[in-house]
């Protein structure tokens, strides 16, 4: 058997191959490590200069079948099918991919290109240096651009919680008024609360998380600490959610927490929570994965505001866009430049240790600082800000983009 064929047959046993030719989506559910085993890609033979002391399986692009989600190209201006991530390797170039990190190695430069859809332009990444790709999210982005229910859509649906409640906090402390809010959304003391803590990289400290859970006040607390498919779907995880009252989402990275449920039966099991009359809360990235578009949801960094590949949040609250750390952080432009690339929905700023605890279209503020509502369907006068900000005891529409006037503390007039 040739080398080439060894190397076939060993993609094969890990479900990593698909012909090139089969413009096939990648599964619903990537696994959140990346590619299983690391490859390296060559045009020709790899650079006799080049040390594989790793023996890591190589692939040419001219006789060996390409990793799932991907395409070979012929030159680095050829379109890929759509679904695809297309690489274009020249001679000399070493293409890995080691996990989640996609890189070259070798001379040249590497191409990455994604086809363009109805709603995005075609797209090309440039590999060569120190510079790098995220696997996930360019298999993520092909895969969007695949389907035909473009993200995000051009109008959004209303922000209405029809049952249940939201608790959603800014990060940077949990004042008592909204601790008391959140367990009592959740059947009080004696409720059954679960705690996903996923946003935070490996090892996940659920000790940690569970004692903090309890200091609220709860006394049933049961920590979810899987990423990837196989564990998440595991009957005893799946029963417990089924019986859960209330769910708690931490802090972290926001993008961690679609990496680990989207594609599997968890995102509907949490919808069920608030189906029966129960509560979804969580601070920082746990506030933002509660709205519809996922600002900093950028794997390369929280300092970017928008990511294709990770726009969708969970949209237990429709239409809105949801930062945190706000005046802490000075994000106020940040949410100006999504405001401005998608005037569609309301940009919510959350200030630290402050929450809007939601049922129905209302948002109630709690805590010590301010909310902040960003909305386009009025407009933006020069020199004034851009935005309405309401301190604690304010009730604003969520539906009608204004405050309930009826319910206007006096430091907010």
């Amino acid at each position: 058997m040739t080398r080439s064929a060894l190397v076939a047959c060993w993609f094969v046993s890990l479900a990593l191959i698909a012909p090139a030719q089969e413009a096939v989506p990648p599964a619903e559910h990537l696994s959140p490590y990346g590619l299983a085993e690391p490859v390296l890609i060559v045009a020709g033979e790899l650079p006799k200069e080049f040390d594989n002391a790793d023996k890591v399986p190589i692939l040419t692009t001219f006789k060996d079948m390409p990793p799932v989600g991907f395409q070979f190209l012929k030159t680095p201006v050829t379109k890929p099918l759509a679904g695809m991530v297309g690489i274009h390797v020249p001679p000399g170039a070493v293409f890995q991919i080691r996990k989640r990190s996609m890189s070259n190695l070798g001379k040249g430069a590497v191409t990455l290109r994604l086809a363009e859809s109805a709603q995005r332009e075609a797209r090309t990444v440039t590999l060569e240096g120190k510079k790098t790709a995220d696997y996930n999210e360019l298999r993520r982005s092909a895969a969007e651009r695949a389907v035909g229910s473009p993200y995000p859509p051009k109008e959004t649906g209303k922000p209405v919680v029809p049952s249940g409640t939201l608790v959603i906090v800014g990060g940077g402390g949990m004042p008592a008024d909204i601790a008391k809010r959140f367990i009592e959304a959740g059947g009080g003391p004696d409720g059954h609360f679960v705690v996903l803590p996923v946003s935070m990289p490996d090892p996940i400290k659920t000790q940690a998380e569970e004692t903090f859970i309890r200091r609220l006040g709860a006394k049933n607390v049961t920590v979810i600490p899987y990423r990837e498919k196989k564990d998440l779907e595991d009957p005893k995880v799946i029963d417990v959610l089924k019986k859960a009252t209330g769910l708690w989402f931490g802090g972290g990275r926001q993008w961690n927490f679609m990496d680990a449920y989207e594609g599997t039966k968890l995102p509907d099991l949490f919808r069920d929570v608030l189906k029966r009359g129960g509560v979804i809360g969580g601070s920082s990235a746990g506030a933002t994965i509660q709205g519809d578009y996922m600002v900093r949801g950028a794997p390369a960094g929280p300092n970017i505001m928008m990511c294709e590949g990770y726009e969708r949040a969970l949209g237990f609250l429709p239409g809105v866009g949801i930062d945190q750390h706000f005046s802490a952080r000075n994000r106020f432009k940040d949410m100006t430049a999504f405001m401005k690339a998608y005037p569609q929905f309301l940009g919510i700023g959350l200030d630290e240790a402050t929450a809007i605890v939601v049922r129905g279209s209302q948002a109630e503020i709690l805590g010590k600082g301010k909310v902040h509502f960003y909305d386009r369907r009025k407009p933006v006068k020069d020199g004034e800000p851009d935005y309405e900000a309401f301190p604690a005891g304010t009730k604003y529409d969520l539906v009608k983009r204004k405050v309930i006037e009826a319910d206007v503390p006096a430091a907010a007039k």
